[in-house]
């Protein structure tokens, strides 16, 4: 572990790219990034927890969640519906990623169209995650709002947490 998160911001594309090289094995991140079990143990930063409710990994399969934080996080909970638009076994995840009210009826204006690639890289798997915001503003809200440190810590608990399980007897 040890390893640096890198984050670009590109106002002219409106994307924001998170960067990371994790030191676990392809199949195993790709396995994090499908199956619920993972994604509830490190979807979101440091003192947040996740709930899956539904998660169909396949084009047009819904995956939808809540973020919240726990006794020691701040912020609100926030309820979230993604629909996969392309899934390349052990290499592609595009998805749009939409904030909702808890009764799952989309934020209008929150769309994010998100893709997770991964490669196998030296010592583990390469990471990497664009996301595309509807305007340039929106993009700037990124920041202030806590999703790029989100991003760094939502990464460092994915790789904290896929040693953990690599490492299991």
């Amino acid at each position: 572990m040890g390893r640096k998160t890198t984050i670009r911001k590109d106002r002219e594309q409106r994307k924001l790219t998170v960067e990371r090289i994790v030191s676990i094995p392809l199949k195993l991140s790709w396995e994090g990034w499908t199956k619920p079990e993972h994604i509830e143990r490190w979807w979101g930063p440091r003192n947040w927890t996740a709930t899956v409710y539904e998660m169909d990994v396949r084009p047009g399969g819904a995956w939808r969640y809540r973020i919240a934080p726990d006794t020691a996080g701040e912020g609100d909970t926030a309820f979230c519906k993604a629909i996969y638009t392309e899934v390349v076994e052990w290499s592609r995840l595009v998805y749009n990623d939409t904030f909702t009210d808890s009764q799952w009826n989309p934020v209008e204006g929150s769309d994010m169209l998100t893709s997770v690639t991964f490669d196998e890289a030296r010592g583990g798997t390469r990471l990497s995650i664009i996301t595309q915001f509807a305007s340039a503003e929106d993009l700037d809200q990124a920041e202030p709002m806590g999703m790029v440190e989100g991003y760094q810590e939502t990464l460092e608990r994915f790789e904290h947490q896929m040693q953990y399980i690599l490492n299991q007897p």
